[in-house]
């Protein structure tokens, strides 16, 4: 989020879901433009995946706005995409382009 030159936490970085979700709920209340969360598993693609926790996942689905999980297996209420699907790219952007146009 900071490289997307999102403010600083006040408190330093947000160590627990709790204080994650408040500063994205923050950053969604101050900004003009809608923000979109996307989590991306890296070792997605490698011999062996490691994903997301569970418990990282069902936090996550608690918070509001438009946020995604890039990764293979899984339904958590979040919207999901494989890394594999052969356009991901396209359809992520059309996504975003769909959250956009639902805040008009």
């Amino acid at each position: 989020m900071l490289n997307q030159n999102c403010p600083e936490w006040q408190n330093g970085y947000p160590e627990t879901m709790q204080k994650l979700k408040l500063y994205w709920n923050y950053l969604r209340r101050s900004r003009e433009n809608p923000l979109f969360f996307i989590c991306y598993d890296s070792t997605a693609l490698t011999a062996t995946p490691t994903g997301f926790s569970d418990t990282f996942l069902t936090a996550l689905s608690k918070f509001d706005g438009a946020i995604c999980v890039v990764w293979e297996t899984g339904e958590f209420g979040l919207q999901t995409f494989s890394p594999t699907q052969p356009n991901l790219i396209a359809d992520i952007v059309g996504w975003i382009r769909e959250k956009m146009m639902e805040n008009l």
